[in-house]
């Protein structure tokens, strides 16, 4: 696909993965799919024109498997590629966001795989040192009571001012967000170096997004995340495809490959990103997922 034949919401950039590229297929003519990726580090990091990140490596396995199609990487904001799909599954073309969360109103909008990236959600991370200073927040089952600890209005935070945390810590955040001991930045990546000097005592966030940010500090302490209450253990993440007959037998493929490696062994890459002590605790989740599903624990 010409990226003059892409609807005007995609006239984006086109990037190249960091892979070598896929070899054509023997066939004469493959299916376009339009792979729209919102480059929040560390998932998609640009690099030199080329897109890098454990995102994208994740990405570059699945194309690898998928030669009969062809393949374009589009940077897209999340909000543009949703309503690209929807244009795109009533014109019949293919676009694909390679992550995104399972909710009813996708489900119905799009064509959804199986899940492809179990993920440690939000959490609250804190100094790795200060780990025991947080036991009174925490529950019997070891999350973190969001409520209580916005209550206390000696331990600071900052949030990401345009940032939406989903449906379930917003609705906390909502009674909290005007109080003395809750910051707003423009950008999470001054997060760790926040915390580093005590200007803050805890955060928000992803736990892979906040290592990243302290990796490039260099000087920023080591950090843990801890779970939040009514929060899962994992995100569930899931490819998906507009609703046209191409982007259905997309997501057969996807489903197809998950069904045939079931060690996942995708996720080393996000592994990569994780904190010491981080990985500890999506390994443990990962476990209790693949049990779920039946699958060789060992694997």
């Amino acid at each position: 696909m010409l990226v003059s034949q892409i609807p005007a919401a995609m006239a984006q950039e086109t990037l190249p993965l960091l892979v070598t590229p896929v070899p054509p297929s023997t066939s004469e003519t493959r299916t376009d799919i339009v792979w729209a990726v919102d480059a929040i580090t560390p998932g998609f990091i640009k690099v030199e024109g080329r897109l890098n990140g454990y995102g994208a490596q994740m990405l570059d396995w699945f194309i690898a498997r998928m030669p009969e199609y062809n393949h374009l990487v589009q940077i897209l904001p999340r909000r543009s590629a949703y309503d690209a799909m929807r244009a795109a599954g009533e014109s019949g073309k293919t676009i694909c966001i390679p992550g995104t969360q399972q909710t009813p109103e996708r489900a119905k909008d799009f064509a959804m795989s199986g899940t492809v990236a179990p993920l440690l959600p939000l959490s609250v991370v804190v100094l790795s040192s200060a780990h025991h200073s947080f036991r009174p927040y925490m529950l019997a089952n070891g999350t973190i009571d969001l409520a209580a600890l916005l209550g206390d209005t000696s331990r600071y935070t900052a949030l990401a001012k345009a940032r939406s945390y989903g449906p379930e810590v917003d609705s906390i955040l909502a009674t909290a967000i005007n109080a003395p001991n809750v910051l707003r930045t423009d950008n999470q990546s001054s997060f760790p170096m926040m915390l580093e000097i005590g200007r803050i005592d805890w955060m928000l966030a992803y736990p892979v997004e906040i290592e990243f940010h302290r990796r490039q500090a260099k000087d920023a302490s080591d950090t843990l995340s801890l779970p939040i209450q009514g929060l899962p253990r994992l995100m569930n993440i899931s490819v998906a495809c507009s609703r046209s007959e191409n982007g259905i037998g997309a997501v057969s493929k996807i489903n197809a490959i998950l069904a045939s490696h079931p060690a996942m062994p995708w996720l080393e890459y996000y592994i990569d990103y994780l904190g010491h002590e981080d990985r500890a605790r999506f390994l443990d989740a990962l476990k209790e997922f693949k049990q779920s599903r039946d699958l060789p624990v060992g694997q």
